[in-house]
């Protein structure tokens, strides 16, 4: 009976690839602040959001946060620059249950005194099918790679350095911010006190995920040399899902492939629920959350909390990213072959059906730090992040971590 759901949900999972346009060039690039705005998001907190020109061209500009409580300088501690996932920016880690921004992941650090920065990629704002319309030249988005990020990042970590003279910062974050994190520290190994990594490595030593990964590495290659650079699709096509899910989840579902009856809600267990690789689900065994689409129930995870957050996905993802993240979990070490220099904490947060062993291969290359290990085994890829129990299972022994990590 799952034959066509497993087979809709690696459909609409899997990245959806449009058609040509015009490659960029590569150049140096100058950065610089545009525009800072500060506003206050609770009684306790401000929030800091500056977007950041790089270059001439109007497309290359990301969004730099920073997310403060309202004390006086000496009592704050260092800070933590988180990093998105792929599907998001920042904003993932200012979404809160029950629309309560004291209860997201970036204000339960800084209502402890954390000073957090946050990065919102380059695809930040770009809105669906402006790219297929002509309206934005997004041509641009084909030197966006993980270098790319890497890059935009090294400019935050210089703001941070303003503020917090001669303390490290943590960096980390879920899923791709995870692997930026390992390509950030692997660039620059004393310029962090630590790593965050939440389900996210560049590199895997399992001989059966590289090859599924050299695959899919060997596909982006090509489209990529044919000038198709972006998709447009699938997170649009997600968010709108989640967003029955959310207003009609006992209807029965539009969508084809299904089996009939099945309502909204059962439709969105199943698509987060239901083995797959792709690109982005790049693991044999890997799911979003783990959950039973007959019962239209996830056994870990919030779910309002997660559909909340899928609401705020990005409508654009750079193939290049894409591409750098299969090639690396394919055995390519541009990313990972200086993080034996790392001499900073890492803790690492992975789940069996998720980036699983992958995590672990990765702490092994991190000979020279500490490292810590939250692994859980029934958990899929974003169960640690959205768990019900999320306090007691990520933040508070993150916080824990934390304190003898940030200084």
């Amino acid at each position: 009976m799952f034959r066509d759901l497993i087979r809709y949900s690696q459909r609409l999972i899997g990245l959806m690839l449009l058609a040509p346009m015009a490659a960029g060039a590569v150049s140096a690039q100058t950065y610089q602040i545009v525009n800072s705005k500060t506003s206050a998001v609770t009684n306790n907190l401000t929030r800091t959001v500056s977007a950041v020109q790089v270059g001439g061209n109007p497309l290359n500009r990301f969004f730099m946060h920073r997310v403060k409580k309202n004390a006086p300088a000496q009592e704050l501690r260092g800070a933590i620059l988180l990093l998105p996932p792929l599907a998001s920016g920042f904003q993932n880690y200012e979404v809160g249950e029950d629309n309560n921004y004291d209860n997201s992941f970036a204000a339960y650090f800084a209502n402890r005194n954390f000073d957090v920065w946050g990065y919102s990629q380059r695809a930040q704002g770009l809105v669906a099918g402006s790219c297929e319309s002509g309206s934005v030249d997004c041509s641009p988005m084909a030197d966006w790679g993980m270098q790319t990020i890497v890059d935009d990042v090294a400019f935050i970590r210089q703001q941070i350095g303003l503020i917090h003279p001669g303390r490290k910062p943590v960096v980390g974050g879920l899923s791709l911010g995870s692997m930026a994190a390992v390509a950030v520290i692997n660039a620059a190994p004393d310029d962090y006190a630590g790593a965050l990594l939440i389900e996210g490595t560049l590199y895997d030593a399992d001989p059966q995920v590289r090859v599924i990964n050299q695959n899919f590495c060997n596909q982006f290659d090509a489209l990529l040399a044919q000038g198709v650079f972006f998709d447009g699709q699938q997170f649009p096509g997600f968010k709108q899902v989640a967003q029955l899910a959310t207003v009609a989840p006992n209807d029965p579902s539009p969508l084809p492939g299904f089996p009939p009856g099945f309502t909204n809600h059962q439709v969105f267990v199943a698509i987060l629920s239901t083995p797959q690789v792709t690109p982005t689900s790049p693991r044999p065994d890997y799911f979003l959350a783990a959950g039973d689409a007959l019962q239209g129930r996830f056994f870990f995870i919030n779910d309002s909390l997660i559909r909340a957050n899928i609401g705020q996905f990005v409508d654009y993802v750079a193939l290049r990213t894409v591409r750098d993240v299969n090639c690396g979990l394919a055995g390519d070490r541009a990313f990972t072959n200086n993080l034996h220099n790392f001499k900073g904490e890492a803790y690492v947060v992975a789940g069996g059906h998720g980036f699983g062993s992958g995590m672990l291969d990765t702490a092994d290359l991190m000979t020279s730090a500490r490292v810590t290990i939250n692994f859980v085994e029934p958990f899929g890829h974003v169960d640690h992040y959205f768990a019900t129990s999320h306090r007691r299972t990520l933040e508070k022994p993150i916080l824990s971590w934390l304190k003898h990590v940030v200084k």
